[in-house]
C-alpha cells in the first residue's frame, strides 16, 4: 500500500516466497507430536487387550465389540470432522477433538465393564481419526510449495513415533501399572498439548483468506509467519492459476473437473488401507506359517517399524523434487515387490531385508497419500478432501480382515505374501493414472529451485 511501507501480495506468492523459518519449525514439530499422540491413542487398545479382557472378566474375543465401536467412530469421524475444520478453523477443531480424546481416556480409568468401555472407545475413534488429515492440512498449508510434501509426510511419520512410544509403554509401564497406566498416558499427553495448540498453532493463512479475505486475524497470522525485520505485507485474495473459486465445497471435490480425480484418489487410499488392514495378519504368518519364535516376530516387527519411519520421513523430500507422478507409483510398486519377496526369502536373513525394503516404500507411499490429497484440493476444502480419502480407505478396509480366513487355509507363505502385494500394486497403478489426468499436482522447476 502506497505511503505506509507495505506492499500487496497474493497469499500464494507470500507463503511460497518464505524461507523455512521458526514459524515453519514450530508448526512442523507441533503437528508431528500431535500425530504421534493420535497414533498412540488409536492403537492403545490392541496393545493392552489381554489385560483388559482379564480385568473385565470377559473372553478376549468379546473385546471385538470395543474394537468395532472404535472403528465405527473412526469411520464417522473421517467423513464429518474434516468439513468442520474447513468451516470453523483447524486449531479449534483440534482443541475440541484432543479434548474429547483426553476426557474419554479419563472416563475409561473409572470403567470396569465392557459396554461403557466400548462407548468411550467410539468417542475416542470419532475424535481421533480425523486428526491426521487436519494436521497434514495445517502443515502443508503453512509450507512453501517447494516444501509442502516434505512437511506433510514428516507430520504423518509422527504416527510411527506413537507406535514406538506404545512399544516402550508395553515394556516399562504395563507390568507395574497395568492397563490403567496406559490410559493415564493417553489422558496426560493431550492434556499437555491442549495449551500448546491454543498458544502456538495458528490457523492456516491460505484457508483464512479463502474463507474471508477481510478476516481481521490475517495481519497477525502474516506477522507470525514472517522472519524478524521483514517488510510488512498486505495480503490480497489472489490465488495461483488453476485455483480459482469454483463454487460450493462439494463442487471443489465432486465437480465435473474434479470427480474422476477424487474417485482415483479414493482408489489409491482404498488399496493402501486394504493392505494395512489385511497386513495385521503378518505376525500370524510369521509365527504359524513360517515358524518364527516370538523373539523372531518381535525382530520382524521392529524392522518394519524402523523401515517405515525412515520411509515416511524421506518420501516427501523426493516428491518435492521429482513429483508425485514418478515417486508415488514407484513407491507402491517397489513395496509390492518387497512384500512378494518376503515369503520367497523366508525364513533366512533375506526375509529381514525384504521386510525392511517393503516397509520403507509401503509406509512412505502411505504417507504420500496425505501429501497427494493435500496437493489435489484447494485450501477451502483441503481438510475435507484428505479426510474423505482416508474415510473411503477405512470403509473398504472393513472387509480386509477376511484375509484371515486365507491365512488359516493352509496356503504357503509365498502365496500369502503374493496376495498382500496385490493392493500395493493396485495403489501404484491408480496413483499413476491419477497423475496422468489434467489438473493433477505437478512439481515445477521454479518450485524446486526456489
Amino acid at each position: 500500500m502506497a505511503g505506509d511501507g507495505t506492499h500487496d501480495m497474493g497469499v500464494d506468492e507470500f507463503v511460497d516466497g518464505l524461507k523455512f523459518n521458526r514459524f515453519h519449525l514450530i508448526v512442523l514439530v507441533l503437528c508431528t507430536v500431535l500425530a504421534a499422540i493420535d497414533g498412540y491413542e488409536l492403537y492403545v487398545v490392541g496393545w493392552i487387550l489381554p489385560l483388559l479382557a482379564e480385568d473385565f472378566g470377559v473372553p478376549r474375543e468379546a473385546m471385538t465389540s470395543a474394537m468395532v465401536a472404535q472403528q465405527v467412530g473412526m469411520l464417522i469421524g473421517a467423513f464429518f470432522i474434516p468439513p468442520l475444520a474447513d468451516k470453523m478453523g483447524r486449531p479449534r477443531v483440534l482443541l475440541v477433538c484432543y479434548g474429547g480424546m483426553m476426557l474419554s481416556a479419563l472416563a475409561i480409568l473409572n470403567t470396569s465393564s465392557l459396554v461403557p468401555f466400548a462407548i468411550l472407545r467410539f468417542i475416542a475413534g470419532l475424535c481421533g481419526t480425523a486428526m491426521l488429515p487436519v494436521l497434514v492440512t495445517l502443515a502443508s498449508e503453512a509450507a512453501p510449495q517447494r516444501l509442502r510434501s516434505t512437511m506433510s509426510t514428516i507430520t504423518v511419520s509422527g504416527t510411527m513415533i506413537g507406535a514406538l512410544f506404545g512399544a516402550a509403554m508395553q515394556a516399562f509401564v504395563l507390568e507395574d501399572y497395568g492397563w490403567h497406566g496406559a490410559f493415564w498416558i493417553a489422558a496426560l499427553m493431550p492434556a499437555v498439548m491442549l495449551p500448546m495448540i491454543w498458544l502456538f498453532l495458528p490457523e492456516s493463512l491460505r484457508s483464512t483468506v479463502a474463507r474471508n479475505p477481510d478476516d481481521p486475524k490475517i495481519p497477525s497470522i502474516v506477522a507470525r509467519m514472517q522472519p524478524k525485520g521483514a517488510k510488512p505485507v498486505t495480503i490480497t485474495a489472489q490465488v495461483a492459476a488453476g485455483q480459482e473459486h469454483v463454487g460450493s465445497n462439494m463442487a471443489e471435490i465432486f465437480g465435473r473437473k474434479q470427480l474422476v480425480k477424487t474417485l482415483m484418489m479414493w482408489a489409491v487410499a482404498i488399496s493402501s488401507f486394504v493392505f494395512i488392514t489385511a497386513g495385521v495378519w503378518k505376525s500370524t504368518i510369521f509365527k504359524d506359517v513360517i515358524g518364527l519364535d516370538w523373539q523372531g516376530v518381535a525382530a520382524i516387527n521392529a524392522t518394519n517399524t524402523i523401515g517405515g519411519f525412515l520411509g515416511m520421513l524421506t518420501i516427501g523430500w523426493f516428491i518435492d523434487r521429482l513429483g508425485f507422478r514418478l515417486v508415488m507409483p514407484l513407491a507402491f510398486g517397489l513395496a509390492a515387490i518387497g512384500v512378494s519377496m518376503i515369503g520367497v526369502l523366508a525364513p533366512g536373513w533375506g526375509m529381514f531385508v525384504a521386510v525392511a525394503f517393503m516397509a520403507v516404500f509401503q509406509h512412505g507411499g502411505q504417507a504420500g497419500i496425505a501429501a497427494l490429497a493435500a496437493a489435489l484440493y484447494p485450501p477451502k476444502v483441503r481438510a475435507t478432501g484428505i479426510g474423505w480419502a482416508y474415510g473411503a480407505g477405512r470403509v473398504a478396509s472393513i472387509f480386509a480382515p477376511m484375509y484371515g480366513y486365507i491365512v488359516t487355509s493352509g496356503m504357503s507363505a509365498t502365496g500369502l505374501f503374493m496376495l498382500l502385494a496385490v493392493p500395493l500394486a493396485s495403489a501404484g497403478i491408480f496413483s499413476f493414472l491419477l497423475m496422468t489426468m489434467p489438473g493433477a499436482p505437478k512439481v515445477t522447476r521454479s518450485n524446486v529451485g526456489h
